[in-house]
């Protein structure tokens, strides 16, 4: 039977919203515990607790009587903390903040210091499944940034070519995380203690950029070539420095989870999109996204 009554930590942060969104779209109870009890520009039906994280008491008083807990919070050493709650109100589902690179499926991406503290996450979730079940989402990178951010293509300046440009990966819409989040809680069983696997799109640098240029033919690209083993290379010497730039070093990390070969990047011939609602875009629906960026 599916889970109806949910909460959310993270709703007014980029992704929280769109998985509001499609769970009040679909008809479930939502439950935002938000610190400030403030959650403008989310839809009028959900309910907010305003709650101090820092405080267990707190966090499992707002938890009571929920079957699902999603986090959408950006601090990973955090989530322990949140789970523990969920365990002692009783929620039944977990999902934690995964909603990017396969943590789950690849021991290079689990090895990257930047997911050092997903990694924790789910090594905890594990230990604890005795007492709360969870479903871990892997989708890729948002498809909305790869082209808004200029990750896959840069309609505004150089595109950053990957190595060849030539190796397709999988990626994913905001609103189709969204979708999978529903989709999970619609299928309790499916997905109870696992990984679960969603794409909109599996497309490769190059042929975005050809689509790019079939639907706006004044569009010339720009490119530069990124060799992504010196990328990884340099991304490890920035850490070993006394003062380095962490930040950028952590952003190139990502990077090489989503686009180097051999980082288990691609699931286009096994995922769980039929199973979590998720429909994907055709060439020429993915042409019309592109037109709408420039």
């Amino acid at each position: 039977m599916a889970f109806k009554k949910v909460a959310i930590a993270g709703a007014t942060g980029n992704l929280g919203p769109h998985i509001v969104n499609e769970l009040v779209n679909q008809g479930f109870e939502v439950t935002v515990l938000t610190a400030s009890g403030n959650a403008s520009g989310l839809p009028s039906a959900i309910k907010v607790t305003k709650i101090d994280f820092s405080s267990q008491d707190s966090l499992v008083s707002a938890l009571c009587g929920q079957e699902a807990f999603i986090s959408a919070i950006p601090k990973h050493e955090d989530q322990p903390a949140l789970i523990d709650a969920a365990i002692a109100a009783g929620v039944q589902r977990f999902i934690p903040s995964e909603f990017g690179s396969n943590i789950v499926g690849n021991e290079d991406v689990r090895a990257l210091p930047v997911f050092a503290g997903k990694v924790k996450t789910q090594e905890y979730l594990r230990a604890k499944q005795d007492q709360i079940s969870y479903t871990l989402l892997t989708n890729g990178l948002f498809l909305d940034w790869g082209i808004g951010l200029g990750w896959l293509i840069n309609l505004k300046g150089k595109t950053q070519i990957n190595d060849n440009g030539n190796s397709v990966h999988s990626f994913t819409l905001l609103s189709d995380v969204g979708k999978a989040v529903a989709g999970i809680l619609n299928h309790p069983e499916e997905t109870k203690n696992r990984g679960v696997y969603v794409q909109t799109v599996a497309l490769s640098q190059n042929q975005a950029l050809k689509i790019a240029q079939k639907v706006n033919p004044d569009f010339k690209a720009e490119t530069e070539k990124v060799d992504l083993a010196q990328v990884e290379k340099n991304a490890y010497a920035e850490l070993s420095k006394e003062n380095g730039d962490i930040g950028s070093a952590m952003l190139d990390f990502v990077k090489i989870s989503i686009f180097k070969d051999g980082y288990g990047n691609l699931w286009s011939e096994k995922n769980d999109n039929e199973l979590l609602g998720v429909k994907g875009l055709s060439e020429a629906e993915i042409g019309d996204l592109i037109a709408k960026s420039f």
